[in-house]
């Protein structure tokens, strides 16, 4: 033994490759700049608004065709289903498949949907079949048959999915909260009553498609692999055929929900297993100059996974499986909601939580500077992934064109979210995340030893 090593503490063995923390991650690369879109943006002799924008990806084309559908009362909404339900399935004499085979032959595909105020025909198609598309879509908008023998089985398929929705409690909780802050106005008729869909007759649909399913007033668009000025000129030679005197018509904007500040209001629902909450405000409409800033505040209080709601709520305290807030945009107004699903014993805690967290955000936590960097990054991430591919394309613009705003709208919000200083997102949070601004429905299983708030 070497006297000079005799007693010598060994040195500790090289840690393992796997125990090794990992190298950092480099900080994210700037975003790229979007390239301006290539679009045509005009207004055809018969009042339809048609854009065309060149997004050529993929040899594929979207279509979004956005009617106002505004009506006041209940027989409207059935009738408006009952359209939507048969409008795509040909004229006089023909049936949805004679239909599906048609766009299949071009590899394209129509779908249309309806609620309290738009009627929206969704599609795409490969480029080279656009034409076609268009035309059987300038058939069903001018010829629609609404034959008895079709409207009767598609009667009975709303009827199962009017059924079928009410078994919802995520969409009975929507459905609750809506009448309980505006009480009978016409945006709380999503899903059309049972007895006015089995009462409503084909006069009344095919009436509704003259005078309400009109071109004025609405918007057609088209994004993909097109040369913007060949496509607006395609549309309207094949859809100019379709005209009307009438207008289409908005649904009245909405009131400022009742029962504001007050406790959440119970709704029993048996069989349920869980809860779900919802909780509704006044909002700002996107063309308010504090949109932007409110957006931002919004995203930092329950917008995305690191907001403050789910950290609260689902993380520290597990008292919610998911939750999360938005401000939707409405005919003329806008609605701050907040929804979140949590077990019957944890319901009444997590509303106060909720509650708790709007009073700290416009109280005396309001956002941070990093909560809101945090936020902005994930804005704009979410907005540049969605423009990114066609379909996320054409659904980002439809919103805004159907409002009457320019093709570049989303883009100047965007720009307003890049830049607005933090003070203007605290300000906008002490101004419109207030507590005493929310109405609530918990929709929950009956409990009468455990009653919810």
């Amino acid at each position: 033994m070497n006297p000079a090593t005799a007693g010598a503490v060994p040195p500790p063995p090289a840690p393992s490759p796997l125990l090794r923390p990992p190298p950092a991650l480099p900080p994210l690369a700037p975003p790229r700049p979007v390239p301006p879109l290539e679009a045509v943006d005009t207004v055809l002799p018969t009042g339809l608004r048609v854009v065309a924008a060149r997004r050529a990806t993929a040899p594929v084309v979207q279509l979004r065709l956005g009617v106002p559908f505004g009506g006041s009362t209940a027989r409207h909404a059935a009738a408006a289903e009952l359209l939507s339900c048969t409008l795509l399935a040909g004229g006089p004499g023909a049936d949805r498949a004679a239909v599906d085979d048609a766009l299949a032959a071009v590899g394209g595909s129509l779908k249309a949907v309806v609620g309290p105020e738009e009627l929206l025909v969704t599609g795409q198609v490969l480029a080279e079949g656009l034409p076609r598309l268009l035309a059987v879509l300038a058939d069903c908008l001018t010829g629609a048959g609404y034959e008895p023998t079709v409207l009767a089985a598609e009667r009975e398929r709303l009827l199962h999915r009017v059924r079928l929705t009410g078994s919802m409690p995520a969409r009975a909780a929507r459905a609750a909260l809506l009448r309980h802050c505006f009480g009978d106005h016409p945006a709380t008729r999503e899903t059309p009553a049972e007895e006015q869909v089995a009462d409503v007759g084909r006069d009344e649909v095919a009436a509704l498609h003259r005078t309400a399913l009109v071109p004025r007033g609405a918007v057609l668009l088209l994004v993909g692999d097109v040369r913007p000025d060949r496509a607006v000129a395609e549309t309207a030679r094949l859809l100019g055929g379709w005209s009307s005197p009438h207008r289409a018509v908005r649904m009245d904007p909405l009131p400022a929900p009742a029962h504001r500040g007050e406790p959440a209001l119970a709704v029993p629902s048996p069989g349920a297993r869980q809860c779900e909450a919802r909780l509704a405000a006044p909002s700002l409409v996107r063309t308010d100059p504090g949109y932007p800033a409110l957006l931002l505040a919004d995203q930092v209080f329950g917008g995305h996974f690191s907001s403050r709601l789910v950290q609260r709520l689902r993380e520290r305290e597990g008292r919610i499986y998911s939750g999360r807030s938005a401000i939707e945009q409405r005919t003329g107004s806008a609605l701050g909601t907040v929804q979140f699903a949590s077990a019957p014993q944890h319901a009444a805690a997590a509303v106060d939580g909720t509650l708790d967290e709007l009073a700290a955000l416009c109280g005396d936590r309001p956002p941070t500077d990093a909560e809101i960097a945090a936020a902005r990054g994930y804005a704009l991430g979410v907005q540049a992934l969605v423009r990114s591919t066609q379909k996320g394309l054409a659904d980002s613009l439809h919103g805004p064109l159907l409002a009457g705003l320019p093709l570049d709208w989303p883009d100047t919000v965007a720009d307003r979210v890049r830049t607005v200083p933090a003070d203007e997102v605290r300000a906008a949070a002490a101004a419109h995340l207030r507590p005493e601004a929310y109405a609530a429905v918990l929709l929950g299983p009956p409990a009468p030893d455990r009653p919810l708030p």
